[in-house]
């Protein structure tokens, strides 16, 4: 009788645990209920193409606003250093693809330009033989030159662009009158007065200063004086004897400028100087420019 009850044992034990297994069968169903329920929600996303793409749709775009305003700031260096890195190593491709392009412009602004010029050349002579046609007649006849060299002598005066007066040891601009105006007149006054002292005294000459300063078409006139000094901007050629000419005028205006005798740093000054400037150099001339058939100050902006 024992034996079969120890026999039994096993038995009543498993069904005894049937009932907590199912109940915490229950338990996890109650439990998990919602988290299965996502679950298969979220893998019918995942396996639906349409449904997939208005989920991740709205975060892309986002996304590509993002890149689209901020691409610059965030990934300007890397892109700046790919370029850079794409034109050293590439400068024999990148020259055959600009050179036909450049020298084409190149040759049409030439062709413009001697076009340009042929018309004011005809211009001119046309004028002059209607008004000096005897006197262009006499030169010619005396002295072997033609009308055609006579205009294009002209044509080629130098014109005074840019005129200043500008404080020896301080570099402050005294007067100054411009047929272009611009707006860095102080900066080119600190520019000559820097490059002016830089020559003096780098070549360490006594008594001798810097006067011609080349940069590109212009020539810049230096007349030094000894509280002040003038720099003259000309475009075209400029003969010795125009040299003298110019210089000429810069001493005859001082001596007509009483308020150079007297020098004050206010502004009223500085007013007063540059008028006179301007009637004294670029009044005469843009009466010259407009006596052209062709705008010379066009053509310099050109």
């Amino acid at each position: 009788m024992q034996s079969t009850t120890e026999g039994n044992q096993p038995e009543t034990q498993a069904s005894a645990r049937t009932p907590d297994a199912e109940l915490m069968g229950r338990l996890q169903s109650i439990l998990l209920k919602d988290d299965r329920a996502a679950l298969s929600q979220l893998q019918d996303i995942l396996n639906t193409r349409d449904k997939l793409s208005d989920k991740i749709s709205p975060i892309i775009e986002d996304h590509i606003e993002f890149l689209r305003k901020n691409f610059p700031k965030e990934y300007g260096a890397v892109v700046n250093r790919m370029i850079e890195q794409k034109i050293k190593y590439s400068q024999t491709e990148i020259l055959d693809v600009i050179y036909p392009v450049i020298g084409t412009m190149i040759k049409k602004y030439v062709a413009l330009q001697f076009q340009q010029l042929k018309d004011a050349i005809d211009a001119r002579i046309k004028a002059q033989f209607s008004r000096k046609g005897f006197i262009g007649y006499i030169r010619y006849r005396l002295f072997g030159i033609s009308p055609g060299e006579i205009t294009l002598a002209d044509m080629d005066k130098p014109l005074t662009e840019e005129i200043f007066i500008i404080q020896r040891d301080s570099g402050l601009i005294l007067g100054t009158a411009s047929l272009f105006p611009t707006d860095n007149r102080e900066a080119v006054a600190g520019m000559l007065t820097a490059v002016k002292a830089f020559a003096e005294d780098a070549f360490g000459r006594e008594k001798e200063e810097l006067e011609t300063v080349q940069y590109g078409t212009y020539r810049i006139l230096l007349n030094n004086f000894p509280f002040y000094y003038f720099a003259v901007a000309l475009s075209g050629s400029v003969s010795w004897e125009e040299d003298e000419r110019l210089r000429g005028e810069i001493v005859d205006f001082i001596r007509q400028t009483t308020e150079l005798h007297n020098i004050t740093e206010d502004y009223a000054f500085t007013d007063v100087v540059s008028q006179k400037l301007e009637r004294s150099f670029i009044l005469p001339q843009k009466e010259q420019l407009n006596q052209l058939p062709i705008n010379k100050g066009q053509l310099h902006k050109s």
